[in-house]
């Protein structure tokens, strides 16, 4: 069954990886889920999004906090997923585009688990155009030049000042 899940995680990974160069679909443990979802405070109205939002499940947990979550996605294998799940879930979005491309000046939670080389893109790119106060929780890797306030279980909480 683990190899059957291997081999089907990395067909629908790969489109996005290709075409983002950010990071293959690895499904957001329950522990890290349960992190991000606790460093990202939301609140009812806050603007989340994901980037790179793989199945859609953060997506969904921020919606149900009531937030109002928004998910990016390229690997359209893994977008239909997400977007077809995602069809009776109140507050959220699915959208089939490049997160590097998209104004997140609006943003109150910045969900991202992109590898290390993305994460530091992040920080140059996006990072300069949030508002302050703006949470970025990052899965897995830090942002080189950007000082965490928090870490716990792989996971990196950035507030923007």
């Amino acid at each position: 069954a683990q190899l059957v899940y291997a081999i089907f995680a990395l067909v629908i990974s790969i489109p996005g990886l290709w075409a983002l160069r950010a990071a293959p679909y690895v499904r957001t443990s329950k522990k890290s889920a349960e992190t991000m979802l606790r460093f990202a405070s939301i609140k009812p109205g806050d603007k989340v999004y994901d980037l790179g939002c793989g199945d859609g499940t953060l997506v969904w947990m921020a919606a149900a906090l009531c937030g109002i979550a928004t998910g990016y996605e390229l690997s359209l294998p893994t977008y239909l997923i997400a977007k077809t799940r995602s069809l009776f879930k109140p507050r959220t979005t699915i959208l089939f585009r490049n997160f590097w491309k998209q104004n997140y000046m609006d943003a109150d939670v910045v969900f991202c688990s992109l590898l290390p080389h993305s994460m530091q893109q992040f920080a140059q790119q996006i990072w300069p155009q949030l508002k302050p106060g703006c949470r970025v929780v990052s899965n897995a890797f830090s942002a080189k030049g950007l000082t965490a306030e928090a870490e716990d279980n792989g996971v990196f909480l950035y507030i923007k000042v």
